[in-house]
């Protein structure tokens, strides 16, 4: 058989329905057997989309999809999209063509050490040069991907290894068993008896539950012990929004008031499927202060990582949920912040209220709540003050309908990403962001258009680089190169949405945002909604979770 038949023949039995990709002369031995193939493939206008859009489908799903490019400056597009997945554990496998096998090292055209560029940003990766080794890689990479904390792998294929002929018997390849690690049930007892000695215990809920499927388990468990639930950028949504235990999220930019204030009143933090990443803990001497941490990954090197923990527990988030909630038996917290909590929600939420023009942007989120509160969907998100504004103000009910580009906040994720869970799950999806990322991959739009996937893009448009005009203005008292005015002015997106086969729209009153939203959805196109916001208002930000600086205009 064929190396490319084979390869096809292997994603199909892993369960790959659906590939993100971009043909290419490097990589067209592979493409012959896709065409013959029952996968169904989406072709994009830039190779760093193809991986986006295999994440976003991930993120959404919980299903695995592939990614797939020629050599050369294909495969170095690959780079950003491999680094956001494997930051955000999302799994992916990227396949990338390359140069015939004689040619390697010799400089030829379009050749690329891509296996050796990927290696610090993924979390394997291969050159196989060796056809008959095919099948062994493939089988491996898939186990890797998803074991552990998942991650993206990237395949290299030589042309000639593509069409070369090997033996292989497709009835023979199964699947390899992913395994799970369950907790060590003395430690379990450990954690038990520190919940019970402790006065004001609180829940971290991190998006190694919600990869996990644990989210449901995770709210039970902390209703037995009484705790308040803070939820991780990652996993927000994994909690409903009125429950009476959600309190919110911490951290120094996507942070909350009320999440940051039930952090620092506890003095003991159970962190399940969390990494204490830097924007959730800010100044880690303010973070850590006398509170005690357990903490619970399935990845052994992230325990210990940021600060040592108390206690660390290396499991599978569900299997640790369980065995806590087996172990818990009558422990419950008398902690009376449960009790203030649903108070709290309402005393200490931002203001959104604003009716002015231009829209002030907590104002845009107000609306853009209000109207997706009656009608499902999924955000996506990249970087920037937009990013940071939809942290804090975006209220998501439900896990998975909230896809960040968490740790790498990458501008021009937004728009595949998007692509990608409407693929994956069929649903309404929308791209939240600023009018700069807006420019780095808006020709997305078009392959939005050509396969009907009806990605509404939620422009805050500020007309300013607006977390690095903030930045520059309080930690530099200066600003430079970060003004963007033509972009409320001569630069036209509705022209440029609407270049792309999609609907669109300018919106400079707070008051029409709805009915620009139900425009949207009923046109059945992709669209883009621009709406013209305040240049000056700033983000709540800080240093420490003590000191997060609160801005009302």
């Amino acid at each position: 058989m064929i190396v490319s038949e084979a390869i096809v023949k292997i994603l199909e039995k892993e369960g790959i329905t659906d590939a993100f990709g971009i043909p290419g002369a490097g990589i067209n031995g592979l493409y012959k057997y896709m065409a013959k193939s029952k996968i169904r493939h989406y072709t994009h206008r830039h190779e760093e989309c193809c991986v986006h859009a295999a994440g976003g489908y991930f993120r959404a799903s919980g299903k695995m999809a592939v990614a797939m490019c020629t050599s050369g400056p294909g495969a170095t597009n690959f780079v950003t999209g491999i680094y956001t997945c494997n930051i955000d554990s999302i799994p992916v496998i990227a396949i990338t063509g390359q140069a015939v096998r004689a040619q390697l090292g010799k400089d030829p055209f379009q050749c690329v050490d891509i296996a050796k560029i990927c290696e610090p940003v993924a979390k394997k990766t291969y050159c196989v040069t060796e056809p008959e080794k095919i099948p062994q890689v493939f089988s491996e990479a898939f186990r890797i991907a998803k074991e552990g904390k998942p991650g993206p792998v990237v395949i290299d294929l030589p042309l000639d290894v593509q069409n070369a002929e090997i033996e292989f018997d497709l009835n023979s390849y199964q699947p390899q068993t992913v395994f799970s690690p369950a907790p060590d049930p003395a430690l379990i007892s450990q954690a038990i008896e520190m919940i019970r000695e402790a006065k004001t215990p609180l829940m971290i809920m991190g998006g190694g539950v919600v990869l996990a499927g644990a989210e449901k388990e995770c709210v039970k468990l902390a209703e037995t012990f009484n705790m308040p639930v803070i939820t991780t950028y990652m996993a927000k949504g994994a909690i409903p929004l009125e429950h009476p235990l959600n309190a919110g999220h911490c951290g120094i930019q996507v942070g909350q008031p009320i999440g940051n204030k039930v952090f620092l009143e506890s003095d003991l933090v159970l962190g399940i499927g969390c990494r204490f990443t830097d924007r959730h803990t800010g100044d880690i001497k303010v973070y850590r202060g006398n509170r005690k941490f357990i903490h619970i990954n399935i990845e052994g090197s992230e325990i210990n990582k940021i600060f040592p923990a108390d206690l660390g527990i290396v499991a599978d988030a569900k299997k640790a949920i369980a065995a806590l909630q087996e172990k818990a038996g009558t422990i419950k917290s008398d902690w009376d912040m449960p009790q203030r909590l649903p108070k709290l929600r309402k005393e200490l939420a931002r203001k959104t209220d604003y009716d002015c023009k231009p829209i002030n942007p907590h104002r845009a989120f107000a609306e853009l709540n209000k109207y997706f509160g009656e009608h499902e969907a999924i955000f996506t998100t990249g970087c920037g003050i937009t990013q940071i504004w939809s942290g804090q103000l975006q209220e998501i009910d439900q896990p998975r309908h909230y896809l960040p580009s968490g740790g790498a906040g990458c501008l021009g994720y937004d728009i595949p990403a998007a692509f990608g869970a409407g693929i994956a799950t069929g649903k309404q999806t929308v791209a939240v962001m600023g009018d700069f990322g807006f420019t780095f991959h808006a020709q997305e739009l078009a392959v939005c258009a050509k396969f009907k996937v009806p990605v509404i893009v939620f422009l805050i448009n500020n007309a300013y680089l607006g977390l690095i005009r903030q930045n520059q203005k309080y930690a530099y008292g200066y600003e430079y190169a970060v003004e963007m005015a033509e972009n409320q002015d001569w630069v036209d997106y509705v022209k440029v949405a609407e270049g792309f086969g999609c609907y669109a729209q300018r919106v400079f009153d707070p008051n029409e945002i709805q009915a620009a939203l139900k425009r949207a959805q009923e046109s059945g196109k992709p669209a883009v909604i621009d709406v013209i916001c305040d240049p000056s208002v700033d983000c709540s930000m800080g240093n420490s979770l003590d000191s997060v600086r609160e801005f009302v205009y």
